[in-house]
């Protein structure tokens, strides 16, 4: 790339932060290099902004040899003050003329673990609600009809597992519409809708906006249809288990696969849960739907094949134009303050 603005950053070592992990297998781990890349269209003399995460070295990842590449955008690093992240900031008045590329590379170092201690972090600030992942009222409600108790994380999580059902069917052509992930003879959620209901809400929500569908990590849904994917399941397991006074913390990343590189098709996100005096402690339920044998697994135990990119829900960022937002895990644009999604978006990853 011509007059290519190159950004080595090199992250201190997890060994040199004030960190322990507990029962972490140290020859079981993954180490690769990730590639997130940016395409934009040219704006034509109109504003340009853009926010993309940037992920951080913590207990059970190093990050190293990160590097940031674009032609002739301008770019700072800013603070998610809320969570403690950090992303990627750019802001030009002139805006492009012509297609932008920005790349953003690191490598990783990722560990199985089954709990965290994060010192720094307090427990507290995890338990309140988010714009989308309400507390108390509805799921007060669940929690006494089900026998739901703090002293019993694990009935929660089997709780959701036995109530919500993978999937994120956008029509009655699409793969998460047929068996093995939802049937014709099937009704799901408390309001016992059928699959083709979950595209219905989908449809209209494309077509007049809101976020009553999967993919919002929007709780009430969740409950109320029982069909989503990884944010439905751990937004719903935030609701349920922060009504009970339980600290959760709420995880976007990436899922690495096995082999050896390529490219990476969309998200992942867990939660972890606090337990005093002993420290998070990771779940990721809608793994555990998708790959039963692993339910125990995966209350309680991470495995190595993926990478942290954002802690935390309703993020606020400088320039901003809404007052936070839900997710962030891909790029944000506006152009003359107005949301665009006039970009493309592509991951890759190779192991190392």
């Amino acid at each position: 790339m011509k007059n290519a603005v190159w950004l080595i950053v090199v992250l201190i070592a997890a060994c040199a932060l004030n960190f322990s992990i507990k029962d972490t297998n140290k020859f079981n781990q993954r180490i690769f290099r990730f590639t997130y890349e940016m395409e934009i269209e040219a704006t034509n003399g109109k504003k340009l902004e853009v926010w993309i995460p940037i992920p951080q070295t913590n207990e059970v990842q190093t990050i190293s040899n990160l590097i940031f590449e674009t032609n002739k955008l301008e770019y700072k690093i800013k603070d998610e003050k809320v969570h403690g992240n950090k992303y990627l900031y750019i802001l030009d008045e002139n805006g492009i003329s012509s297609p932008e590329t920005i790349s953003i590379k690191f490598d990783v170092i990722r560990k199985e673990h089954s709990s965290l201690s994060d010192r720094g972090v307090n427990p507290q600030n995890y338990l309140g609600s988010y714009n989308t992942v309400p507390t108390g009222s509805l799921f007060s409600k669940i929690i006494d009809e089900n026998d739901l108790s703090k002293s019993n994380v694990r009935g929660i999580y089997d709780f959701i597992l036995s109530g919500m059902h993978y999937g994120k069917p956008k029509s009655v052509d699409d793969i998460y519409y047929k068996v093995p992930w939802l049937s014709s003879d099937s009704i799901y959620g408390r309001k016992g809708v059928t699959r083709d209901d979950v595209v219905k809400l989908y449809q209209k929500s494309k077509s007049e906006g809101g976020n009553y569908t999967f993919g919002n990590g929007n709780s009430i849904y969740a409950c109320d249809i029982g069909v989503g994917n990884c944010t439905d399941y751990h937004s719903y397991f935030m609701s349920l288990g922060r009504t009970l006074n339980i600290p959760v913390r709420f995880h976007m990343g990436f899922p690495i696969p096995d082999n050896g590189e390529g490219q990476v098709g969309g998200y992942h996100c867990w939660a972890d849960y606090y337990v005093e005096g002993e420290g998070w402690y990771p779940i990721d339920i809608s793994e555990a739907d998708k790959t039963p044998e692993k339910r125990d697994y995966y209350f309680g135990t991470l495995d190595p094949n993926r990478v942290d990119i954002m802690v935390g829900r309703d993020f606020i960022l400088e320039g901003y134009e809404l007052e936070s937002t839900n997710l962030f895990i891909y790029p944000l644009m506006e152009v003359d303050d107005k949301k665009s999604n006039a970009f493309t978006k592509s991951f890759y990853y190779k192991s190392l």
